[in-house]
């Protein structure tokens, strides 16, 4: 999972460039030494490129092949060898500016140049290559790497503790930005639809079924919120991939808690009070709406029309999660039904 240690800065849409000082004296020579960093990015340039990177064929239109779902088990199994193909296909690709492929849009940035940068850095599955890997992290983005190299220099030539490094958490663009959230994301929607995947064999061919309208339904859903996000400015694509994936953690983190009998704690007044309270949210929140001018609406502002869209999906939702949770969860389908009408109302009363 991406650290994002500098996430509040990438929200705000800032360009956060640090200077590359870190107390260690860098010289030319570090470029052949596996802890060595140089101060900017033009001391990485003669570094070396490996023999595999001659092999790759020049493509005439950008690869299918992703590599950044083989080196993070996205959709398939782990498989660095087949990643490192597919990057440096995908890296002849940049340099002659291809246009993008629908079918793997993120890996016309997350792939590459970027991906090889981290295989290179983590050593996963070759021989590490801190130079070679910061050559190719300065291929990606010049300030990226002005940001990490205080970060790299911190490890002292070891690798990170928690997880993989990844250049992502550097981007300083919002044009990088873009893509390494939409990759951020990805890959953990990969991790619950496994998790997903693996509750289903506990079910009973009815739960089952159920489960897999519910998925279908919260789905529906979450595209819906995309209309009850702002969406002005540069990092409208950024906010609401994080406001979408709040609701999709949500989710899975009520559904493990249910799944280990762990009930919503709720009086039964408040259980019965539920419907009321969201409504007269809904309605307090629908006039504000009403309410937005011409021009608010024309810069990204959230509609009337975007919130009762998404209240439908929402309610349709809910449907399901009832249905699901009387077939799973018996004994707590009426407090569950509330709690997900409760996660509504806080939402609700977040959206303007």
């Amino acid at each position: 999972m991406f650290r994002r240690q500098h996430s509040c800065a990438q929200l705000l849409g800032l360009a956060v460039f640090l200077t590359a000082n870190c107390g260690v004296s860098f010289t030319a020579a570090a470029q052949t030494s596996t802890t060595g960093n140089a101060a900017n990015c033009s001391a990485y340039a003669s570094v070396p490129l490996p023999a595999e990177a001659q092999e790759a064929v020049a493509p005439k239109i950008f690869p299918a092949c992703a590599s950044y779902r083989s080196y993070r088990g996205v959709g398939r199994p782990v498989n660095y060898s087949e990643a490192r193909a597919c990057a440096w296909s995908e890296r002849l690709a940049q340099e002659a500016r291809l246009p993008q492929n629908p079918k793997v849009s993120t890996a016309w940035v997350v792939g590459g140049s970027l991906i090889l940068a981290d295989i290179y850095f983590n050593g996963s599955g070759v021989k590490r290559n801190v130079p070679l890997a910061l050559r190719l992290a300065c291929e990606f983005e010049e300030g990226a790497v002005e940001l990490a190299l205080p970060d790299i220099a911190k490890l002292n030539g070891e690798r990170p503790a928690k997880g993989p490094f990844e250049f992502c958490d550097y981007a300083t663009t919002t044009f990088t930005m873009n893509f390494c959230t939409g990759y951020e994301s990805e890959v953990a929607d990969d991790r619950r639809n496994r998790y997903y995947d693996s509750l289903k064999s506990l079910m009973t061919a009815e739960q089952k079924t159920a489960f897999e309208k519910l998925l279908v339904a919260q789905r529906a859903y979450i595209d819906a919120h995309a209309s009850e996000v702002y969406q002005g400015g540069t990092i409208h694509g950024i906010r609401t991939i994080r406001s979408e994936d709040i609701l999709n953690d949500l989710f899975r983190t009520e559904l493990v808690h249910f799944e280990r009998k762990r009930w919503p704690s709720l009086s039964t007044n408040r259980i019965a009070a539920a419907d009321d309270l969201l409504n007269r949210e809904y309605e307090k929140t629908l006039q504000q709406l009403r309410k937005q001018t011409k021009e608010e609406i024309e810069d990204g502002a959230v509609t009337a029309e975007g919130l009762t869209s998404a209240q439908r999906e929402w309610e349709t939702y809910r449907d399901a999660w009832f249905t699901f949770a009387r077939l799973r969860y018996p004994d707590a389908a009426e407090t569950i039904r509330a709690q997900v009408t409760l996660d509504r109302y806080r939402l609700l009363k977040t959206v303007s």
